[in-house]
């Protein structure tokens, strides 16, 4: 043995020690060998699993390239997908991470967003690592617009995936799917297959050429290379040509750099999860920091997953083995545990490895014949599917539970007697730490009156099965009970509960189908008038309590929840009673104003002069609303919309805005683009008073609104009406759809016009002014345009700047009329227009 030693290092200088060891182990007992279906040294009893270059998930498993197609398309296809090359491999390939979700920082109530992790393939014959990883993503893609739970996760949470970290090591399995090496791994030569099919460690040193023997037991374990127990353990080793080498320094691999750099998409500071998908053993190996909060609220989370899981088809058990804090091996879930104070887990994928009750463990779960332990890492083809998509659903839950607990967002009373909202109370975001609660009370509450509540959540909060309300797979019926007390000084008030229900149905939901709750009751006859606190009490899917004080922003930090309160206002980890409403009782009811033909007219917030709303009702309980407003930079803008009324209110379900526009003979109706920008409802009080709430990306906005004009002939309120003239409506030219005219008719000689068109450069632009009206012959000697205004909560009225833009003469029969114009502007010009009618409100009148 000393003489070929010595003659191989005369052969070449540049082999490493570990090299020569190598070399030297050839020549006793290296040999290739196959994994077959057959009895035999390495029989699996099932076919050998080949990688198929396809794209899409099937019965089997894809190849690198039809993986990485598959990730690539979800990209080009979705925008809920987007790619980052966050490093390359030692053979100098592109690794790549995915951001999931709608790519806004922040969530839809428009705090930031919380950061969950997931990442497979860090061991190359591990090949269902990346099936499971490419499930989460095709899962979420798939369901991106339910309006349920992965719409819910989509724009409230950022998911940072790496579906391949060692990609080289990946391919030289993929590539030799059935070949190994026998007879040298330095523990167990005759039982540890090494290299081809089974290699595990990245291919530092290592070229591709299964033919080249000297370096097949080369490489580095990317799952010991990581900071902050990197060659602490016997369970790594400083042996270049041991299975769980650590390489030359903590993170000292490319691959390894590369996952350390893509936890920067979260951004790093919102991490809330991170899971390294291994297989197998069937097991959480979970990291223990010695942070008890974090490890309590890990182990939490941990038989959530388990117990869901095993209510999956196969049923599947997984059990957690924790480390011991303060110990470790160098891997990647140590790193982000110690790191960020995150729940951080190593899942072993099925099958199990002997340690679970009534399982043979490895291939043999399946029938196989588990004549070698290594058996495990080649699952079966006919189970892939099912691994698959089951853990896609696992997942759901696990970043559910780490999305945050459920808190109140929003609470309505309606009087079901007048069918009108009686009480609104809503939590807006201000900032990531604070929410203001904006309530609206237009009646008490009257004993032995029928009503409403409606308690909206900031998250879906039941599963279905059969499209029935059930408990979450795995979880109890415990979780479903509500509470939703009335209480007194001395005790909750008795109610008569007449119909209870969670909102399923397109409309009737708050943001995501199942988080809204409907309760039907009504109060004791005998209710006296005081002040009552709401209790109320619910969990989620997974037994979450409530965030018992929205006031504030529940996150995550320092591996626990922060701002998470009970009732008593005290940051726990595990919630309370919202006890943070009131709502008024009282001993008569109030008759509820509600809209009619004389709310035709024009309506302001005397706190954002220089924008506002021309509101028009239409028969049939329809109406149509023109907001004159503008951008966050002070240019102006107007929105448009068609809705219903419905009680008191007047609900407008989708405002559009308009692009594409070109002022003058320039104009292309067919250029015009109609976006949707938001929800608006108007809920009047009486003729002169109503609120506004607008709901729009992440951000609501409020006004208390007032009367500005009257329509000629519909007095709101009167028992006394004559007809409105027909000039009054919204008139439009054909060739010019997408701009037009709206007329109030403010008295017999005096009528209001709006023109919502564009500028020169296809802005959004509208002019306006008051004239003479006779004969049906609109005047508008002094039309107007103005600037400054700022969009939302940041506007204030004295910035808003008036200046003169020309005259308007708009000449309108019964339904067809014209318009002139001149602008003493340049870039508008003079012009004229052939209209027609666009809308006749209620109570105008007919020719």
């Amino acid at each position: 043995m000393a003489e070929v030693t010595h003659l191989v290092r005369r052969a070449t200088i540049a082999l490493t020690a570990s090299a020569l060891a190598l070399l030297c182990m050839s020549a006793s007992g290296q040999r290739l060998t196959e994994w077959t279906e057959e009895p035999g040294e390495l029989g699996l009893g099932y076919p050998v699993p080949v990688p198929v270059d396809t794209p899409l998930p099937f019965d089997g498993f894809r190849s690198y390239q039809g993986l990485h197609a598959r990730h690539q398309s979800l990209m080009m296809e979705s925008p809920m997908v987007e790619g980052h090359v966050v490093g390359q491999t030692r053979g100098g390939r592109d690794i790549w991470a995915y951001t999931i979700g709608d790519q806004n920082p922040l969530d839809i109530t428009g705090a930031p967003k919380p950061a969950l992790m997931i990442q497979g393939g860090i061991h190359a014959r591990e090949w269902q690592t990346p099936e499971v990883v490419t499930g989460v993503m095709e899962k979420l893609v798939d369901n991106q617009s339910d309006q349920y739970l992965h719409q819910y996760l989509l724009e409230n949470t950022n998911l940072v995936m790496i579906p391949v970290l060692n990609i080289d090591g990946f391919l030289q399995t993929q590539r030799y799917p059935t070949a190994n090496y026998l007879g040298t791994d330095i523990n167990n030569p005759n039982g540890a297959p090494r290299d081809g099919r089974m290699r595990r460690k990245n291919m530092n040193g290592v070229d591709e050429d299964l033919a080249t023997t000297g370096d097949h037991l080369l490489g580095i374990d990317l799952n010991r290379n990581n900071p902050p127990f990197w060659a602490t353990s016997s369970g790594s080793s400083a042996d270049s040509r041991s299975l769980v080498h650590h390489g030359q320094d903590a993170h000292s691999e490319p691959e390894t750099q590369a996952m350390r750099d893509a936890a920067l998409l979260g951004p790093e500071d919102r991490l809330r999860i991170f899971t390294d998908v291994h297989s197998f053993s069937q097991v959480f190996f979970s990291e223990r920091t010695g942070n008890v909060r974090r490890d309590v609220i890990q182990g939490r989370l941990l038989s959530d997953l388990t117990q869901h899981h095993v209510n999956l088809t196969g049923n599947k058990f997984y059990f957690n083995q924790p480390s011991t804090s303060g110990n470790g091996i160098g891997s990647t879930d140590e790193y982000f545990a110690y790191t960020y104070q995150i729940p951080s887990w190593t899942l072993e994928i099925e099958p199990s490895s002997g340690s679970h009750s009534g399982l043979p463990g490895n291939g043999a779960d399946y029938g196989g014949l588990a004549t070698n332990g290594h058996d495990g890492f080649i699952l079966p083809e006919s189970q892939i599917r099912r691994v698959r998509d089951n853990w896609a659903e696992t997942f759901m839950v696990a970043y559910y539970i780490q999305a945050g607990p459920p808190s109140v967002a929003r609470v309505r009373i309606v009087d079901l007697d007048q069918q009108v909202t009686i009480y609104d109370a809503e939590w807006d975001t201000l900032s990531g730490t604070e929410r203001r609660l904006n309530t609206e009370a237009l009646a008490p509450l009257v004993g032995g009156r029928a009503y409403e509540l409606i308690v909206s959540f900031d998250k879906p909060m039941r599963w279905r099965a059969a499209g029935d309300v059930a408990p979450l797979p795995g979880q109890s019926s415990f979780n479903l009970r509500v509470t939703t007390d009335f209480l007194t000084e001395s005790a909750p008030l008795e109610l008569t509960v007449l119909n209870e229900s969670w909102s399923n149905a397109d409309g009737e939901f708050y943001r995501y189908r199942d988080d809204t709750f409907r309760r039907q009751f009504s109060l004791p006859a005998d209710t006296a008038a005081q002040t009552l606190v709401l209790d109320l009490f619910t969990t989620d899917m997974v037994g979450e309590a409530l965030d018992a004080n929205p006031a504030t922003v529940l996150d995550w930090s320092d591996g626990h929840w922060i701002r998470y309160e009970n009732n008593g206002t005290v940051e726990t980890d595990s919630g309370g009673h919202d006890l943070t409403l009131t709502v008024e009782a009282g001993e008569d009811a109030a008759q509820a104003f509600l809209p009619e033909a004389g709310n035709t007219a024009a309506y302001f917030d005397p706190d954002h002069a220089g924008e506002g709303f021309l509101l028009e009702v239409l028969p049939g309980d329809s109406a149509v609303i023109y907001w004159f407003t503008y951008d966050e930079a002070g240019n102006q803008r107007w929105f448009v919309g068609v809705g219903e009324i419905v009680g008191n209110e007047v609900q407008f379900s989708e405002l559009l805005q308009t692009r594409g526009g070109q002022f003058g003979d320039a104009f292309d109706p067919t250029a015009i683009v109609r976006e949707p920008v938001g929800n608006l409802t108007l809920r009047f009080s009486g003729c002169d008073a109503a609120s506004v709430r607008f709901g729009a990306d992440r951000k609501t906005f409020r006004q208390r609104l007032v009367r500005l004009t009257t329509t000629d002939g519909l007095p709101c309120g009167a028992d006394q009406q004559r007809p409105a003239s027909v000039v009054t409506g919204s008139w439009y030219d054909p060739d010019h759809a997408g701009e037009g005219f709206i007329v109030q008719q403010l008295s017999t000689t005096e009528a209001l016009v709006y023109w919502f068109s564009y500028d020169s450069a296809g802005n959004q632009a509208w002019f306006f002014g008051t004239g003479t009206l006779l004969n049906g012959v609109v005047t508008v000697a002094a039309v107007q345009r103005t600037e400054g205004g700022i969009f939302g909560d940041d506007f204030d009225p004295e910035d808003v700047t008036l200046s003169p833009w020309g005259s308007l003469t708009l000449t309108l029969g019964c339904d067809s009329g014209s318009a002139e114009y001149s602008s003493s502007i340049d870039e508008f010009g003079a012009g004229s227009q052939d209209l027609v009618r666009l809308t006749t409100p209620e109570g105008v009148a007919g020719c």
